[in-house]
């Protein structure tokens, strides 16, 4: 108890030093909270274009879970490690500015897609910009912080994408709706479909914060204006992420596949219940998007503070594994409220469940970075949280989706039985991530302990 005291006093006083002001630090956040909604609106605007899309292009649900979970999951995976490279090593202002314009391009880029590949390489370019968000934004909020106010901040950044999912299927609704009653001609284009409208009206919005990113500073810039020695974190080489890796594994593996298995549910679930509003209930897309919207909008932030604000609660009080009992207790209650909100009988039955799932929904937004924070050195944290975003893709936003639509198409065989598909992916996953995360429930504080005594050790180095 003492020893780890010790090291903690050791780490915080360095860093308390090398902190930018505090209208700095939450400027930075409140731009990267900006670019986060704009993230979320961005990937989550085909949740509500299923439908047109389908029309358009003639693709079942199978290729529509591809298109939604699979391609983005796994390219936004794929060069998910070597971005997290150049932001541990380099300037991350400049990476993420990268990253946002990228995104936001390739969103408006998609409303030119006139067949599905088109339309997937669009995808492609989506999730290689977002790609750079979370690592980024988690190692440069971790530098303009103290340890004892991070996990607040953390969660406040977790707000944009609980925030961004809610606003962007709210815009998305009120927008598909626009078009679909007021169509646009183009010169050059023609006349365009809804969705296509929709995509571009969403996505080039989001370049305005290329210019808020301007006054976003970059703490090794300013050390290296000063003449200071550049941080450690700029040179630990791979063998090093590796070896701790490796050390660590069984804290690792189990915060990252757990929240891989729950997002799968969060994915799997928050992609198809427009649709199966639509099947089940006979909405419009358009009214689903608005009502979900005005849902999330207020329920998605409520549940990354109140998740964020209560791990933090617990570990300044001394409380074991805070974090981990929270992202324990989310999966488990996804997994009971999901149960009513799929087999209800009408509209109003399913609404409260509704809105207490999509709560549970966003609780690991933040909660889940102050988990990985926690158990990595910070020189790695990019690495690790580009990990920890990679498994989260793959599992969740590439399986979950996918599942829903093969289990449609080929096990059912029925579209109207997207209620019971959703319903066994959400307690899939649930179950698994529960288990996972108990499983860590002593190697997390060895693990954390470990973290701070890797950085008191290289703070000793000459």
């Amino acid at each position: 108890m003492s020893s780890t005291t010790g090291i903690q006093a050791t780490t915080a006083a360095p860093a308390v030093m090398d902190l930018p002001n505090r209208g700095q630090a939450y400027y930075t956040v409140s731009v990267l909270l900006i670019a986060y909604i704009f993230s979320i609106m961005d990937r989550q605007i085909l949740t509500l274009l299923v439908g047109p899309i389908q029309q358009s292009l003639h693709v079942n649900d199978s290729w529509m879970g591809v298109l939604h979970g699979f391609t983005f999951a796994a390219f936004y995976s794929l060069v998910g490690l070597p971005i997290a490279r150049l932001i541990d090593r380099g300037n991350r202002r400049l990476v993420l500015t990268i990253g946002i314009g990228l995104w936001c391009l390739a969103t408006a880029a998609g409303g030119l897609a006139t067949e599905f590949w088109h339309l997937l390489l669009a995808r492609i370019g989506v999730a290689v910009g977002e790609a750079v968000l979370l690592p980024g934004a988690v190692s440069l909020i971790s530098d303009l912080f103290p340890a004892h106010k991070r996990g607040r901040a953390l969660g406040v950044f977790g707000t944009g994408a609980s925030f961004g999912a809610g606003a962007g299927l709210l815009a998305t609704g009120l927008v598909l709706g626009y078009f679909t009653a007021h169509p646009l001609t183009l010169p050059g284009l023609g006349l365009l479909q809804p969705w296509q409208t929709t995509l571009m009206s969403i996505g080039l919005p989001g370049l305005l914060v290329l210019v808020l990113m301007t006054g976003v500073p970059e703490p090794r810039l300013r050390k290296n204006a000063q003449g200071l020695k550049p941080a450690p974190r700029a040179d630990v080489p791979m063998r090093e992420v590796w070896a701790y890796l490796r050390e660590n594994a069984r804290t690792f593996v189990a915060i990252f596949v757990g929240a891989g298995c729950f997002y799968t549910a969060v994915y799997g679930s928050g992609s198809w219940v427009p649709t199966y509003f639509v099947r089940e209930f006979g909405w419009t897309y358009a009214r689903v998007g608005a009502l979900m919207g005005a849902i999330m909008c207020v329920c998605g932030p409520l549940g990354v503070i109140i998740a964020s604000w209560l791990g933090e609660y617990w570990r300044n009080r001394g409380v074991a594994n805070g974090n981990l009992r929270i992202a324990l207790l989310a999966s488990v209650l996804l997994a009971l409220v999901s149960v009513p909100l799929l087999m209800a009988s009408s509209v109003e039955h399913a609404l409260p469940f509704l809105a207490v799932a999509a709560t549970l929904w966003t609780c690991l937004f933040g909660v889940g970075a102050a988990l990985v924070v926690e158990v990595a050195p910070a020189p790695m944290r990019g690495q690790f949280m580009a990990m920890f975003t990679g498994a989260l893709s793959l599992l969740g936003a590439g399986c979950g989706p996918v599942l829903v639509g093969v289990l449609t198409d080929y096990v059912f065989k029925n579209p109207n039985a997207i209620r019971f598909s959703i319903l066994y992916v959400v307690l899939a996953g649930c179950c698994l991530a529960a288990l996972f995360f108990s499983s860590a429930w002593n190697s997390f504080r060895r693990t954390t302990q470990k973290a701070l005594q890797w950085e008191a050790d290289r703070l000793l180095q000459p």
